[in-house]
């Protein structure tokens, strides 16, 4: 049974792939999938947060209250003892 690695790397040119991390093979042939790997566009915390809120507010999310939130914290805390 043959082992399969999965690991990122670079075309540094046309016929040369370095890989980010060493594989434990010895030297042999091997066959590539070659996968165009796009970056991530990272959101700021801002913008990830607002993203979120707006997607709640179309469904129709409505938070709990503080309220809510208290008396759950406080049956959580009595319970603790037994």
């Amino acid at each position: 049974m043959h082992n399969a690695y999965i690991v990122t790397g670079a075309l540094t040119d046309a016929r040369t792939v370095t890989l980010d991390e060493s594989l434990p093979l010895e030297p042999t042939r091997v066959r590539l999938v070659v996968e165009p790997v796009t970056a991530a566009v990272s959101a700021s915390y801002s913008e990830t947060m607002a993203t979120i809120r707006a997607r709640q507010q179309r469904r129709g999310f409505v938070p709990r209250s503080r309220a809510d939130v208290d008396v759950a914290v406080q049956q959580e805390r009595d319970g603790w003892d037994e």
